[in-house]
């Protein structure tokens, strides 16, 4: 009996459910096309801005997932450069040449539509191996893995246990060549279900010997981009999945492996891949509503009479990754803006005076906390006015 799928006689031939994928799949592609009507309605900058946005979350995200950690706003801040959004040349400096490798293969999976080869892959895992080391260890670059076997391990040195083994590197040219075969050419599948399958076929073969993970969700974004509704070079992404995948991490390295262990009937694997897709869509939804209502909340205060470091700390309260929900006190202002607590004070009582905060009703005495008021923004209403139906 065939321990994984690979090994199976009716390798590759992938089988599904129908009925039972419809209403999943049909909710996830609903909110698509919102994501596609609701990118016709921005103007550039804002969508820019948006896109920035959720391309700093899957930058992140990806990474995060395999245990690289990058800063947000290095990473964003380089983004924006690239968009030509303001952000400093010194700040965007700071990534490391792996980390803009990643970000280069990110863009290059939404914006390059073309079919996907062998040497493009290898040009994406060259750019996030750039010094041809994972960590400490040397790695093949560039090139399908070596002769060792592929194994996806867990648990301490002596002790892991194998989770899955990729099929062996003299199948692996044949596998690569029939798995791009199939994703080059159309099908007329569902774009979700076919960078679900694409995803998972990917991470089957596992031919890389470090990467196949941020690799393979580039793949899985590359499918989807070649079909989206929106796609163009002014809306290059409007969706990020691997914020999802990151906080599912446990189940989705467990739907992998049941997959890959299965019986070619990866009916739950689509399930699960296509309501990512649906919730990574609702929090796009969420993420452009904010990244609009704050460049209105800047052109609305363009001439206000802010110093550098009132403007500074609305700045930071209206980080899209803020960690603190945006609230400012006297004491998160003189932490984040290093001065005394009755200066940090004076600034909050000045931007009052403004009106570019109002303070907390609920709220006084040493509790005394402010909110940037965003609701003025006309595209939050245009968002409020549709729905996913």
């Amino acid at each position: 009996m065939a321990r994984y799928i690979w090994q199976s006689p009716d390798w590759p031939r992938w089988r599904w459910s129908e009925a039972v994928l419809t209403d999943t799949l049909s909710a996830a592609q609903r909110k698509q096309d919102f994501l596609a009507g609701l990118a016709q309605g921005l103007d550039g900058d804002h969508l820019n801005f948006a896109i920035a946005e959720l391309t700093t979350r899957e930058t992140v995200s990806t990474s995060a997932i395999e245990g690289v950690k990058l800063d947000p706003n290095e990473v964003r801040s380089s983004i924006m450069r690239r968009l030509g959004l303001g952000a400093s040349d010194s700040q965007a400096d700071r990534l490391s040449p792996a980390a803009r490798g990643m970000i280069d293969v990110l863009a290059d999976s939404t914006q390059n539509l073309q079919p996907l080869t062998l040497e493009r892959l290898f040009a994406w895992h060259h750019a996030i191996f750039p010094s041809g080391r994972s960590g400490l260890s040397l790695i093949l670059v560039g090139m399908l893995r070596g002769e060792e076997p592929m194994q996806v391990l867990s648990g301490p040195i002596g002790r892991e246990r194998v989770h899955y083994e990729a099929p062996p590197r003299d199948r692996l040219d044949t596998e690569m060549h029939r798995f791009l075969t199939w994703l080059n050419k159309p099908e007329g599948l569902n774009n979700i279900l076919r960078a679900s399958i694409a995803h998972l076929w990917f991470e089957t073969l596992h031919p890389f010997e470090d990467g196949n993970g941020r690799i393979g969700r580039a793949v899985f974004d590359l499918a989807l981009a070649q079909a989206a509704a929106f796609h163009s070079e002014r809306t290059s992404r409007l969706w990020a999945v691997s914020p999802i995948i990151l906080k599912r991490r446990k189940e989705y390295y467990s739907q992998l492996e049941s997959a890959q262990k299965g019986n070619l009937d990866i009916t739950e694997w689509l399930m699960w891949s296509a309501a990512s897709v649906e919730q990574a869509c609702e929090e796009a939804r969420a993420c452009i509503e904010r990244v609009v209502q704050i460049a209105h909340f800047w052109t609305r205060h363009r001439e206000t009479p802010l110093t550098p470091r009132q403007r500074r700390l609305l700045e930071m309260a209206l980080a899209p990754n803020d960690s603190e929900d945006g609230w400012l006190t006297a004491k998160r202002a003189a932490r984040q803006t290093k001065v005394e607590r009755v200066t940090a004070s004076r600034d909050l009582a000045r931007m009052e005076e403004l009106g570019v905060i109002e303070k907390d009703p609920a709220a006084g005495g040493r509790s005394t906390r402010y909110r940037i008021p965003l609701s003025e923004s006309s595209p939050s209403r245009l968002i409020k006015e549709l729905n996913w139906t």
